[in-house]
């Protein structure tokens, strides 16, 4: 009689074990499809922000042979000159700012691939990521402030404009960096 109840007691056990082995392959299949989404989530929006960064070096390009025209004509008169050269000089700031503002999407680039990875860093780790990441943000706020200068820059400024602007787009992506170490990757 034991071993009756003993050997009801085994299968009972055993397809106890069954059904718990199903749900947890039920809960593994939706976790994967969920990452699989996630996935093709992030290499859609990866797609459309380099789209959108092809589109503005073509632009940054066209910005620039226009300049090179505007320059070319700028020399048939003194007045038509001045009118040129300032004609020139806003473009040459917006090429400026359009530059900066390329490179400064490269870097969200690589910030959105850090801000992706966020949900596997360590739970040790999670309150220098954040603070790492608010870093960022403050430094990002930082460039467009930057770049923005590059509207009231004159011909003597530029340069000390662009290197203000390489400066803060540098601490940027050392700051990204910075965070992406707090990911463990």
């Amino acid at each position: 009689m034991r071993k009756i109840l003993v050997a009801v007691l085994l299968l009972a056990a055993c397809s106890n074990a069954e059904e718990e082995k199903k749900k947890l392959a039920e809960l593994e299949k939706k976790a994967n499809d969920r990452i699989t989404q996630a996935e093709s989530q992030a290499k859609t929006k990866i797609a459309d922000m380099q789209r959108q960064l092809d589109e503005a070096k073509s632009e940054l390009a066209a910005a620039k042979t226009k300049t090179e025209e505007a320059l070319n004509k700028a020399q048939a008169s003194a007045e038509e000159q001045a009118k040129a050269a300032e004609a020139a000089l806003a473009k040459a700031r917006q090429a400026f700012k359009d530059k900066s503002r390329l490179q400064l999407a490269d870097a969200n680039k690589e910030l959105s691939e850090v801000s992706a990875r966020a949900g596997k860093v360590p739970a040790k780790s999670k309150a220098a990521f954040t603070k790492a990441m608010q870093d960022v943000s403050k430094q990002q706020k930082a460039v467009a402030k930057a770049i923005a200068e590059f509207d009231a820059a004159t011909v003597d400024t530029f340069k000390t404009v662009n290197a203000k602007v390489q400066n803060e787009l540098a601490v940027l992506k050392a700051k990204i960096r910075a965070a992406r170490a707090k990911t463990g990757a």
